[in-house]
């Protein structure tokens, strides 16, 4: 989700070629457009349940009128690990040279939702879905 140029995708498939669904969503028409994604925001994502979900700067841009159902959305697609990447209200941003639009949640409100919604903190942006039944986050494949 907010999968942009597409970077994660191809790097993904890079490493594992054996890896038969990879699916890509943006909510950026012209992204889309150019790189292959299907047009999707994150409150109305769908589809087959997932092992990895990548959420990269994209909850931020969900209104609070939305972000539940966004969370929701999340929850019933990652049967496995989610990384989540969000510029939080806790970072230190440079105004001059960011994108200050959007809805800047605490990190601790993400925890608090994301435990709500059965995900375990692992450390790092990831998150263990409960229906994950065993995950150590000290036993990620290196190459």
């Amino acid at each position: 989700m907010g999968a942009g140029t597409g970077w994660w995708a191809r790097e993904f498939v890079k490493r594992y070629p054996s890896c038969e669904n990879i699916e890509t969503y943006d909510a950026s028409a012209a992204a889309c457009e150019l790189y292959g994604h299907r047009n999707v925001p994150v409150q109305r994502l769908s589809g087959r349940q997932a092992d990895l979900v990548v959420c990269r700067d994209v909850l931020r841009y969900v209104p609070d009128s939305d972000i539940d159902k966004a969370l929701v959305r999340l929850t019933k697609k990652c049967r496995g690990v989610l990384y989540l990447h969000v510029i939080t209200s806790d970072d230190v941003i440079d105004e001059e040279a960011s994108d200050m639009q959007g809805w800047f949640r605490s990190k601790g409100w993400y925890r608090r939702n994301l435990k709500a919604a059965g995900f375990r903190d692992c450390g790092m942006g990831l998150f263990a879905s409960s229906r994950l039944k065993s995950f150590d986050p000290f036993a990620i494949e290196t190459r």
